[in-house]
């Protein structure tokens, strides 16, 4: 049904379904595509903050972000001389504020940046304590987790966007021989997980007032990865994985492929990813079975997607040689939700636009007809027929990515025999 111009570098563009309820996360394809951030060391961390806004980070101290999508990644500490060591976590709310913890030879360190980068702030250091997670639930919440103290877990909180942080006075106690290493902690309020030295994760289901410790199954020294969904299935791993379905109470022994330390667990529903190696491996029956689905130049050491995605998920996964790769999910398929058939004919305006990298267009057809959707450049100019056929009464949808074409005015047309209408769209690079 699709017939794509040969300059379909421009648009890689994908049909897809009405979105309702019932057909989220269920029908999608994903692409995992290789990024160029100009750096040739180790990346440690990187958390997605949307489809364009994401951050990274890794050893010397170095911190990148992009705003686009990945299409360019930008020096985020290029007035070097605040942030030192090696990043352990790294959050964000947005591609100005971030937070990041890093280690270098024997102390721990917070930053905070408000200006994408361009000046960081240190807002807490300690000798005593190694701090590999960082997670902000608001503007002005977030929780900090390090190895213990005097046999008790540094779990810190701030209340005033990351200027201070204090110890829980609800910290949990923990063994002599417990630490920790990065990865291995999800927030998702109210519910607080994260794992230790001796393959235990501990659980709070109440923002961190109490928690309990419970043994994960796996093989291997320490929990390197953690990820629950919202329903509370999620995965433990080490140099094995368990799963759990019950948010963390009990978990059983799952065998996942690849060989080498997991590192990194993300997904909703029931599709999940993780990164081990330089593979990056794909459930879509929440860790029934496991495909391989992309591998990396060298071994991969983090892996973010967005919050709160109920589409088709999105992100990114980091490594060594400066490695970035960005994963990008289309609903596929030619149906349509029989039970909501559209009144009249629709082109909607596409969104966002102006745009870069990405933009969506829906239109709705109200009867099976034959129709045609065209991309036009500013002279009249041909550029892609997305769609040129049947189509069964429904609405529709479509992801279009701006690679290959320079800035400028666009236009597409959707044409049957009983309607005609043309939008105009802005690309800005």
């Amino acid at each position: 049904m699709k017939k794509l111009h040969p300059f379909i570098s421009f648009l890689t563009a994908a049909l897809v379904l009405l979105i309702t309820a019932k057909t989220v996360g269920q029908n999608c394809t994903y692409t995992w595509t290789q990024q160029n951030s100009g750096f040739a060391g180790q990346l440690t961390t990187v958390k997605a903050v949307n489809e364009l806004t994401c951050w990274a980070a890794g050893a010397g101290a170095v911190v990148f972000r992009t705003t686009d999508g990945g299409a360019t990644w930008l020096n985020a500490n290029p007035n070097p001389g605040v942030v030192t060591g090696m990043s352990n976590s790294i959050d964000a709310i947005d591609g100005n504020t971030a937070w990041l913890t890093s280690t270098n030879a024997g102390s721990t360190f917070i930053y905070k940046t408000t200006n994408g980068g361009a000046l960081w702030q240190q807002v807490f250091t300690s000798i005593q304590t190694r701090i590999f997670g960082l997670k902000m639930t608001s503007t002005s919440n977030g929780y900090a987790f390090g190895d213990p103290i005097s046999n008790v877990w540094q779990l810190l909180l701030t209340t005033n966007g990351g200027l201070n942080w204090q110890l829980s006075q609800n910290a949990p106690p923990a063994t002599n021989i417990e630490t920790c290493l990065p990865g291995s902690f999800q927030v998702s309020m109210p519910n607080i997980w994260w794992g230790t030295s001796i393959t235990t994760v501990y659980r709070s289901t109440n923002g961190g007032v109490s928690f309990t410790s419970h043994e994960a199954n796996v093989s291997g020294i320490y929990i390197l990865a953690i990820h629950y969904n919202s329903a509370g299935t999620g995965f433990s791993a080490s140099i094995s994985m368990s799963k759990s379905t019950n948010g963390g109470v009990s978990y059983s022994s799952l065998p996942a492929p690849g060989a080498g330390n997991i590192e990194s667990i993300q997904g909703e529903g029931e599709n999940f990813w993780f990164i081990r190696g330089t593979g990056i491996y794909h459930s879509t029956n929440s860790g029934g079975s496991w495909q391989q689905v992309h591998t990396a130049a060298q071994t991969l050491s983090h892996m973010d997607f967005p919050d709160g995605l109920t589409d088709c998920q999105m992100g990114w996964a980091v490594g060594l040689g400066g490695g970035i790769y960005k994963m990008t999910g289309s609903l596929v398929g030619t149906g349509n939700n029989q039970n909501e058939v559209p009144e009249t004919y629709l082109l909607k305006q596409n969104y966002p636009n102006p745009f870069n990298p990405e933009t969506v267009i829906e239109f709705t057809v109200p009867k099976n007809t034959i129709a045609e959707l065209k991309i036009f450049d500013a002279i009249g100019n041909e550029i892609s027929v997305l769609e040129s056929g049947n189509l069964n009464a429904g609405s529709y949808r479509y992801k279009l990515s701006s690679g290959g074409l320079s800035s400028g005015i666009y236009f597409y047309t959707l044409k049957t025999p009983d309607f005609t209408e043309t939008k105009k769209m802005l690309i800005i690079k």
